[in-house]
C-alpha cells in the first residue's frame, strides 16, 4: 500500500514537470510568433525610415542625394528642426578639421523643404547666440548689487559724520 502511494506521487511529480516544460515551450513559441508578426505590421505601415538615417540607408533608398555643410557646429538643433519638417537626412561629422564640421546628406527631392529647414535652423541658432547666458546675467546683477551696497554704505557714513558734527556743535 505504501509503495503504491509512493509510485503515484512520483508519477504525479514527473507528469507535472513535463506539463510545465511543455507549457514553457508553447509560451515561448507564441511569444516569438507574436513578435515576428508585430515587426511585419510595423514594416507594412512604414516601408522606409523617415528622418535621421545612416548614409547607407539613405543611399539604398534609390533616390539621388545632395549634401550641404552646416554653418555652425550644432547638429542637435538641426535634428530638432528637420524632424519638425519630416525630411529624410543623414549627418556625418568631419573630424579632420579643428572645429569639427557637420555634413548633411539629404534626398534631392527634399531640396525646397531643406531650404526652409536651414533658414529656421539659422534663426534658432541666432536666437541662442543673442540670448545672454543666465550666469553672465547673474554676474552682472551681483556686480551692480555690490556697487549699490558700497554707494549706500558711503552715504550712510557721510550722514553719520554730518550728524556727529551737528551734535558736537551744540
Amino acid at each position: 500500500m505504501q509503495e503504491e502511494v509512493e509510485n503515484r506521487t512520483v508519477n504525479l511529480a514527473v507528469s507535472t514537470t513535463k506539463l510545465t516544460a511543455r507549457t514553457l515551450v508553447r509560451a515561448l513559441r507564441w511569444y516569438l510568433m507574436h513578435r515576428g508578426q508585430k515587426r511585419l505590421r510595423k514594416q507594412m505601415q512604414h516601408p522606409h525610415e523617415e528622418g535621421k538615417q545612416s548614409v547607407n540607408d539613405l543611399l539604398k533608398s534609390g533616390v539621388s542625394t545632395d549634401k550641404i555643410e552646416l554653418p555652425d557646429g550644432s547638429a542637435k538643433d538641426f535634428c530638432k528642426v528637420a524632424k519638425k519638417f519630416g525630411v529624410d537626412y543623414a549627418i556625418r561629422k568631419d573630424k579632420t578639421q579643428d572645429p569639427p564640421r557637420y555634413i548633411v546628406f539629404f534626398k534631392a527631392k527634399d531640396t525646397e523643404v531643406l531650404d526652409q529647414v536651414v533658414k529656421e535652423y539659422i534663426s534658432v541658432t541666432d536666437k541662442k547666440h543673442e540670448k545672454a547666458s543666465v550666469r553672465e546675467q547673474l554676474k552682472q546683477e551681483k556686480a551692480a548689487a555690490r556697487a549699490e551696497a558700497k554707494e549706500k554704505a558711503k552715504t550712510m557714513k557721510k550722514q553719520k559724520k554730518k550728524r556727529k558734527e551737528r551734535t558736537e556743535g551744540r
